[in-house]
């Protein structure tokens, strides 16, 4: 083979030596970066791990902070809303009262043209007949004319005549006065009418202008709160997610409570049939006549066990259920005095949020601060606990039917206890973060049937 060349051997040589002296270089300088650096010790780990939670605890204080501010403006703009409904409907009521004011005034006003013309024709008839009488009477007075009479007869029917004409002219005087004094209650009747109708006008403006004022409010929260659509969207879910647990939790104790009333029932059947079979079976000619009646009794029985206890039911249900239905529309409102409905049953569009709507098992009622939960009809305490966002939850059993009572601070009754309408369950939760705003969640239910309350409570 050829030899290499003495200069490519050096070439080589040379090269190996430069990148030796460059790696020899940067190692230098890394142990000069490392000998700089100051090695952490436990103590300021411990430090930044501190520093750490703290951040965090202040970065979940704000959200906390900013989430119940979130709520507390979705709550006036609830309690806004519920205001400007209920102006709304003030005002159509107000229109309508004054379309009836209307239609009032202007068959008034024709009933009195009709009375004055009715009082114009008696005037004029009266005229009529007077004149008619005035030849004789400037003849000669009653007296002439009587005695004027060429028989007595006919003086005697002159008497009568003059007798009739004078009840005539009487009742035509009085029919004329009466007349007048209609036409007069008729005039004091439209001035009246007309004076509320202006008052009601005049209460219409205000409502209406108070209506403007808080479209306008309501408005600009919207838009204000349109802006934290992220946050307002967490808000929303976490709602949801204390709903559907409340719901749940409902659904659970329910069930519970339908198996329970199930082996009641079933065991109340058992000790009849029972009862029934030791009577039947001291009648018996022989024992293994009993046996067989007992096990062919059995067999039916087991084959309409569940059919039985299911209309058993159904019949106990109705016998306690039945004023309850029968009082639909009528029963008592959970609360007494004034209140506000601020979210209404079933699917409602978000206040703010486009496109999104909210699902609400039953209705959120706010009241004044120290106001109570009552019982809207008579019944029986089935569950007393409490669940996350909704504070104390109250349950009350009406045969089939259950109203529930969420949101108490306090409960002033106890499981078992049996209510009268109208009993106080409890002071209503007053929230200090929201300005001590007080709402009940209040829901009415046919076993795990989610019902209307509006439709039920007056």
């Amino acid at each position: 083979m050829p030899q290499c060349p003495k200069s490519l051997t050096r070439l080589v040589v040379i090269l190996a030596t430069a990148l030796l002296l460059v790696n020899l270089s940067a190692d230098a300088q890394n142990r000069r970066k490392r000998a700089r650096t100051p090695q952490r010790t436990v103590e300021s780990v411990k430090k930044d791990k501190s520093n750490t939670e703290r951040r965090i605890s202040e970065t979940a204080t704000r959200l906390q902070t900013n989430a119940k501010e979130l709520n507390s403006q979705i709550n006036r703009l609830n309690s806004l809303n519920a205001d400007i409904e209920a102006n709304r409907s003030k005002v159509a009521g107000l229109r309508s009262h004054i379309d009836s004011l209307g239609s009032a005034i202007n068959v008034t006003a024709d009933s009195i043209r009709t009375l004055e013309g009715d009082l114009e024709s008696m005037r004029m008839s009266y005229v009529k007949a007077l004149r008619g009488l005035q030849p004789h009477a400037g003849m000669a007075g009653d007296l002439s004319f009587i005695f004027s009479a060429e028989s007595f007869s006919e003086a005697y029917s002159r008497i009568r005549y003059l007798r009739r004409f004078s009840e005539w002219r009487e009742r035509k005087a009085e029919r004329i006065r009466e007349g007048i004094e209609q036409i007069a209650e008729r005039r004091a009747h439209l001035t009246s009418l007309r004076h509320r109708q202006d008052q009601a006008f005049r209460k219409a403006e205000e409502v209406q202008q108070t209506l403007s004022k808080q479209q306008v409010q309501s408005a600009e929260m919207v838009t204000k709160l349109r802006k934290e659509d992220s946050a307002l969207k967490r808000s929303l879910n976490e709602q949801k997610k204390k709903a559907a647990a409340l719901d749940r939790e409902l659904d659970r104790l329910i069930a519970a409570e339908q198996a329970r009333l199930a082996r009641e029932e079933e065991a109340r059947r058992k000790a009849a049939e029972a009862k029934a079979k030791a009577a039947k079976s001291k009648g018996a000619p022989t024992a293994s006549g009993s046996t067989k009646d007992a096990g062919e009794r059995s067999a039916k029985d087991v084959a309409s066990a569940g059919a039985r206890t299911q209309t058993a039911a159904a019949t106990a249900a109705s016998a306690l259920s039945g004023s309850f239905e029968a009082n639909k529309g009528r029963l008592l409102f959970p609360v007494a005095g004034k209140y506000k409905i601020v979210r209404r049953f079933g699917r409602q569009p978000h206040p703010t949020l486009p496109h999104v709507e909210t699902d609400n098992s039953g209705i959120d009622i706010e009241v004044g601060a120290g106001s109570s939960a009552r019982a809207i009809f008579a019944g029986k305490v089935s569950a007393i606990f409490k669940q996350d966002g909704f504070n104390s939850i109250v349950m009350i059993r009406h045969g089939r039917y259950i109203s529930i009572y969420a949101g108490l601070a306090s409960v002033g009754v106890k499981q078992g206890d049996s209510v009268k309408a109208g009993q106080a369950l409890g002071r209503i939760f007053s929230d200090p973060d929201d300005g001590n705003r007080t709402i009940l969640h209040f829901e009415i239910r046919n076993e795990r049937q989610k019902l209307n309350p509006v439709s039920w409570v007056k």
